[in-house]
């Protein structure tokens, strides 16, 4: 697999980070000291059960949810003292539920947008990669960016690879090249489907999903990977200062401890677009 450590589809990353203390501890018997507006209650978490590596169903127990983010947010309930329970859905109707006030906070490696942040605070920890996956031997020979220009691609229309695509597509035109031929899917796993029925050249993906995947699927092969300016974390609803507290001190306590390190490791996220814990509001 390639990578390159350069920006792609950049976003502007404007506001005033607040890093989590460095003292952070667990404290779990401190819950009405700590977090009073969320002593004695059940807090939701919106997930899908579907997204490895980060969230999805344990095929050996399905009510059970496992991965990267899940792992760290059961560790985060636990040492703030906090009972928990999940809102299971698709991805791209979770963020809805959170902004109705059906749901505290979302994991999935949400994406930092400047549209999502006018209704959403974010709990940082990682830059976002893009990976372009093909057919096993690549038959459109792509060995960089601008071999996809003229191709037909498709990325899940709720994730943040369709303006990697599409500012990709713009840079082709610019360069006097031919446009990508865009064609969204309404999930990742129906993007991945038309590479293999022969319906697209290539699918672009999330890198740490796409890796996922492709560990499981032999048809298919990762030929570029990029990482971006885009950051990436867990969401909770705008102004609930709380409860992104209790993510933030939670998520700080495991990049201590090593718990955080161990579970990228577990999972396959790259080193490189690990970042220290931060707010964003």
């Amino acid at each position: 697999m390639k990578r390159m450590l350069l920006p792609f589809a950049c976003l502007a990353f404007f506001g005033t980070a607040i890093s989590s203390a460095s003292a952070a501890q667990c404290e779990p018997g401190k819950v009405a000291e700590k977090y009073p507006g969320f002593a004695g209650k059940v807090v939701k978490i919106a997930a899908s059960p579907a997204q490895p590596p980060f969230a999805y169903s344990d095929p050996d127990n399905p009510d059970e949810m496992i991965g990267f983010e899940a792992e760290l947010i059961q560790n985060v309930m636990d040492c703030a003292g906090l009972k928990y329970e999940y809102y299971k859905g698709a991805w791209s109707g979770l963020l809805p539920t959170l902004f109705a006030g059906s749901t505290d906070l979302m994991i999935g490696s949400v994406n930092y947008r400047p549209e999502r942040a006018e209704k959403a605070d974010f709990v940082l920890y990682a830059r976002a990669g893009q990976s372009v996956i093909v057919p096993k031997g690549n038959p459109k020979k792509i060995a960089k960016l601008d071999d996809v220009c003229g191709l037909v691609g498709s990325a899940n229309m709720s994730g943040s690879s369709p303006q990697s695509l599409q500012r990709q597509s713009q840079k082709c035109v610019e360069n006097g090249l031919t446009a990508i031929d865009y064609r969204p899917a309404d999930s990742a796993e129906s993007a991945y489907r038309q590479i293999l029925t022969g319906r697209m050249d290539f699918v672009m993906d999330d890198a740490v999903a796409a890796n996922a995947r492709i560990q499981k699927e032999a048809s298919m092969e990762i030929v570029q990977t990029v990482i971006t300016d885009i950051y990436t974390g867990m969401v909770v609803a705008k102004g609930n200062k709380e409860m992104l507290q209790v993510i933030a001190d939670g998520l700080a306590v495991q990049q201590q401890d090593g718990r955080f390190k161990a579970l990228a490791e577990k999972y396959g996220l790259p080193a490189e677009i690990l970042i220290p814990i931060e707010t964003r509001q």
